[in-house]
């Protein structure tokens, strides 16, 4: 059951909230400002526990730093949100593998 007061949950619906803002904002955005909201989202993940959501953010920073960005941002995030929306708890490597190779996939590779 889902408190007021759970952290956890905030935090959920920070990173949650962050994704979805970036994902509605792209068309208007410069590269600076999206690589600054990917980097937002996975130091959030990251010091708070949400390990698949910091990978996908971490391989999607180096899919825009590569310059294919456009196409691979948006499978990104979608992956991101999915992750994020796992209930609590450790989740083996294996998960985040299979989030990675689910985006590989939807682009194709």
């Amino acid at each position: 059951m889902r408190t007021q007061a759970d952290p956890y949950h905030d935090i959920q619906d920070r990173i949650t909230g962050q994704i979805g803002a970036l994902a509605e904002a792209l068309p208007h955005c410069a590269l600076a400002q999206i690589v600054q909201g990917i980097d937002d989202i996975r130091c959030l993940a990251r010091d708070n526990g949400f390990a698949a959501v910091e990978t996908l953010a971490s391989r999607l920073e180096s899919a825009v730093a590569g310059g294919g960005y456009r196409a691979a941002i948006l499978t990104y995030l979608d992956a991101m949100s999915d992750a994020a929306s796992v209930p609590r708890g450790p989740l083996p490597a294996a998960t985040h593998e299979a989030w990675l190779a689910s985006v590989a996939m939807r682009l194709g590779h």
